[in-house]
């Protein structure tokens, strides 16, 4: 048997159509292909886990649980791994603002995986999220050379002494009585009991307290005298800016020293809450100008500032001044 092949010789044009169809299909099959490796918008959303709460999250109440259960034991004022000492919150903030506390945690390339050998739980990682994504980060330097920005509102420096001599005293919200279970005596506590939102002094209640025109509402209450309205504003001033745990080292220059620039700011911010109003503590009062003097020129104020033997030390349940 033989078998014979033929050569068909195709007309140029239709062999020029045929290209252009298989040209086409193979367009087609690439589309389909390709479409079928997608994912739906809904299928590559990561969902929330079960029980995951993010409502209410703060500073105090969320993010520092979670840090002191996985990442504080090795980066605290003692052991600072990386020279990262995340107890400082301005060190946190500035993590958080960067972007690298989202970056470490999320174990994000180009970032150290943190912390090591395991990962946050993810519910956790949202909650740190939030709160980076919610908070008003602003530095508290002003690029100046003096070690305190005139235009910055400093916690450690007016803020605590303002409210541990108006609120945290005896009978309200000091350690011993928490007045309606309610703690101001640092700034964990101040943010979290104060409900303080970084960046709106409107929505924190400390503010609004502080704010109030009814005494039955006020705070500090009667017969303590309300705070000036250069208190209220730094308070507001302080919020505003972010409700940093931030302090400076003011340089002591003891030349020209005056009463008004001087002596007055220190017992307005350190202690006008204890001595003014109806009740001063230990019957003295400390709300002008005489009564200061008269304390002063009979040794007690020396005594008490320099927590001398025989005096009670002063300010009460504060660090003494510098």
């Amino acid at each position: 048997m033989h078998v014979y092949f033929k050569t068909i010789t195709l007309n140029p044009s239709l062999n020029m159509h045929i290209k252009k169809i298989l040209w086409i299909i193979s367009i087609l099959l690439l589309f389909m292909l390709s479409n079928s490796c997608k994912h739906q918008p809904e299928d590559i959303l990561i969902p929330l886990p079960e029980n995951c709460d993010l409502t209410g999250v703060t500073y105090p109440g969320t993010v520092v649980p979670i840090l002191e259960s996985n990442c504080i034991g090795c980066h605290n004022s003692q052991i600072n791994n990386g020279g990262i000492n995340l107890t400082d919150y301005n060190i946190l903030s500035n993590l958080a603002n960067s972007g690298k506390l989202a970056g470490v945690i999320n174990q994000a390339p180009g970032y150290t995986s943190m912390p090591p050998n395991t990962k946050l739980d993810s519910c956790d990682i949202l909650k740190i999220e939030k709160w980076i994504n919610d908070t008003s980060f602003t530095d508290p330097g002003g690029g100046n050379e003096h070690p305190c920005d005139p235009d910055t509102i400093y916690f450690q420096n007016m803020i605590l002494p303002l409210i541990l001599s108006s609120c945290a005293t005896t009978n309200c919200h000091d350690k011993l009585t928490d007045e309606q279970d309610v703690l101001l005596v640092d700034y964990a506590s101040i943010i979290e009991y104060g409900k303080i939102k970084p960046g709106d002094p409107n929505d924190s209640e400390l503010y609004e307290k502080i704010m109030e025109t009814d005494p039955d509402d006020r705070m500090p209450p009667p017969p303590v005298d309300p705070l000036t309205n250069e208190q209220k504003n730094n308070i507001k001033k302080w919020i505003e800016q972010g409700a940093l745990n931030n302090s400076c080292d003011e340089d002591c220059d003891t030349t020209n020293v005056s009463f008004s620039n001087h002596i007055w700011p220190l017992v307005e911010n350190n202690c006008l809450g204890c001595h003014s109003g109806g009740t001063p503590g230990g019957g003295i009062y400390l709300n002008n100008y005489a009564s200061i003097v008269a304390v002063a020129e009979s040794g007690q104020l020396w005594g008490a500032i320099n927590h001398q033997q025989g005096f009670s030390p002063m300010p009460k349940n504060a660090d003494k001044l510098s």
